[in-house]
């Protein structure tokens, strides 16, 4: 798929510096120093922002500030609101050929959309990698293919072992589990065809008695049709002769009227009065057109309306005989399977006494047989085991190299494109820069949560989960203590030579959905955890760090560090 690259974003300055808020002038020398440690094989990262010129402030910042546990088992500890990230980690070997940056065309702070372009990787890297690819694929078949055709040949090897050191075992457990099917499946069958029979004779009866036959063919609905249509002729029939009349009154009247025409004309009347006698005749002549249309539409009607109900009753006839037939035909059938049900009981009580009768023989013969090839057994499935694993390794080798070519070749040109919308707080390379394993291509801001990295003492660290909840209290809010989530143990001390004075990072996490929080800001966490006593520090599973802290180098699973 095609990327596009992205425009230059001459509001990131302005973007970067509402982010942070106002504070001293330190927080606006932010383009000269952003500090992000190297986002190793995660997803998501603590992008610790600093000035250039105050690298004492950062080292200051990571200082242990924790108060005395108080009765209840609760301290509190210092640290900066920091912005979290979000990386974006390539889905093939970028170092298993050198793969090289030939140009950037986005910086730190950039805001991309997905699929804008972030570099390029040259023509030279990405046709190695191809190349790479087809030939570990090619391999890849090939070793799968020599490991089904192993474990064609070992599983001849198994069995024709097993064969030799249990063949009674094996010829008893086939003959067991034969026998013991056929008995079971000729009971099953048997009594499978009475329980038909008689749910056959029971359905076909309800069907007779309930009318269901009556209703399938639609009987009254047909006949509700007839009744419909034989309205609907009566009333065209009707209108008919109401049109006939009409009809004939506007011959009549025409008729007159012309008559007392000819009569004026003859005595020789005013031509104001010939006048009005020849409109009136006219609008006569109109009345006999128009009644005789009318005459014509409801004939016409009339027609239509008594072929429907020739039809309709033509449909309920049918119907009829549907119905007749189909109520013969469930009569033929229960009476021929009333007839089979004697026959079917026999037949079912037969194939119990057989199966109750036969069963602890082949039982014994079976226990018997599995005894003597026990140790075979074992040996044999472990083998198959093997085998199977040695297949599967190398099909689950050959699937993740196809994954990763396709990835590869997803990348059209040797451009990679930004997976997501966002802002950059980072981008990992630059022209020139050979790619690095579990390295991310580019690091994202998540505006939506914000990060508090506060170092704990080992007195109190095996107090701590991931997942339980504190109480942050950022300076110069004013809305005092708000909920946050111990989001990473680290396991690596960040401070401290000895017992006494060790501490770990540990990163709470703030939900900002809203954006009233900023970085930059001094803020308290209070972890509140029950009173104990002394508690030893127990090593922890994942890794993490004090400025960069990924997916795969914190714990994130919940439950007590261990």
């Amino acid at each position: 798929m095609k990327c596009r690259k992205g425009k230059d974003e001459t509001m990131k300055i302005a973007w970067v510096h509402k982010l942070l808020g106002k504070h001293s002038r330190k927080f606006y020398g932010i383009l000269a120093g952003i500090l992000t440690a190297a986002v190793a094989g995660s997803g998501v990262g603590y992008h610790v922002i600093a000035a250039s010129d105050t690298a004492d402030q950062t080292e200051e910042d990571t200082q242990i500030d924790e108060t005395d546990g108080q009765e209840d088992g609760s301290f509190s500890g210092t640290g900066t609101t920091q912005v979290k990230t979000e990386s974006q980690l390539p889905d093939f070997s970028v170092n298993a050929v050198t793969m090289t940056v030939e140009e950037v065309y986005v910086e730190a702070g950039s805001t991309v959309a997905e699929g804008d372009a972030l570099f390029k990787i040259d023509d030279e890297s990405m046709a190695d990698a191809k190349a790479y690819y087809e030939d570990a694929i090619s391999d890849a078949k090939t070793a799968l293919q020599s490991a089904k055709i192993d474990f064609e040949s070992g599983v001849l090897e198994a069995e024709s072992e097993l064969s030799s050191t249990k063949l009674a075992a094996d010829t008893a457990q086939d003959t067991y589990d034969a026998a013991v099917s056929e008995l079971s499946v000729k009971t099953s069958e048997a009594q499978e065809a009475y329980d038909e029979a008689v749910e056959e004779i029971s359905d076909y009866q309800d069907a007779i008695d309930n009318g269901t036959y009556y209703t399938q063919v639609g009987i009254n609905e047909k006949q509700a049709a007839v009744d419909t249509a034989q309205a609907a002729l009566t009333e065209k029939q009707t209108q008919l002769s109401d049109a006939q009349s009409s009809s004939q009154a506007a011959k009549e009247t025409y008729a007159v009227d012309m008559a007392n025409l000819k009569t004026q004309i003859e005595a020789g009347a005013s031509y104001t009065d010939l006048a009005a006698l020849a409109d009136q005749l006219a609008a006569d002549y109109t009345a006999v057109q128009d009644a005789a249309d009318a005459l014509s539409q409801n004939q016409t009607e009339v027609e239509s309306a008594n072929s429907a109900l020739q039809l309709a009753n033509q449909t309920f006839q049918k119907a009829v005989e549907e119905y007749n037939t189909k109520v013969t035909e469930a009569n033929e059938k229960i009476a021929e399977l009333t007839d089979e049900l004697e026959e079917l009981s026999d037949a079912c009580d037969e194939a119990e006494r057989n199966e109750t009768t036969a069963q602890p023989a082949l039982l014994q013969q079976y226990e018997e047989a599995v005894l003597e090839g026990k140790y075979a057994d074992t040996e044999y499935e472990a083998s198959l085991e093997n085998l199977r694993s040695a297949v599967d390794e190398a099909q689950d080798t050959l699937d993740e190299l196809k994954e990763q070519q396709s990835a590869l070749l997803a990348i059209e040109d040797g451009v990679v494109c930004a997976d997501r919308d966002g802002t950059l707080a980072s981008v990992t390379y630059e022209a020139g820069d050979t790619l690095i394993k579990n390295t991310a291509f580019a690091s994202y801001y998540d505006l939506d949560t914000i990060l508090i990295s506060v170092e704990v003492s080992q007195n109190n660290i095996a107090k701590l989960a991931v997942g339980d909840t504190v109480q942050v209290q950022i300076s110069g809010s004013r809305m005092g203590a708000i909920d946050g989530t111990v989001y990473s143990i680290a396991s690596e001390k960040t401070s401290g030579g000895s017992m006494s004075n060790v501490t770990y990072a540990v990163i709470v996490a703030v939900d900002n959905t809203d954006g009233t929080l900023t970085t930059g800001v001094q803020a308290t966490v209070k972890f509140e955890t029950q009173a104990t006593g002394a508690t030893e520090m127990e090593e922890t599973k994942t890794a993490g760090k004090t400025e960069t802290i990924g997916a795969s180098e914190t714990e994130e699973a919940g439950g007590k560090t261990e």
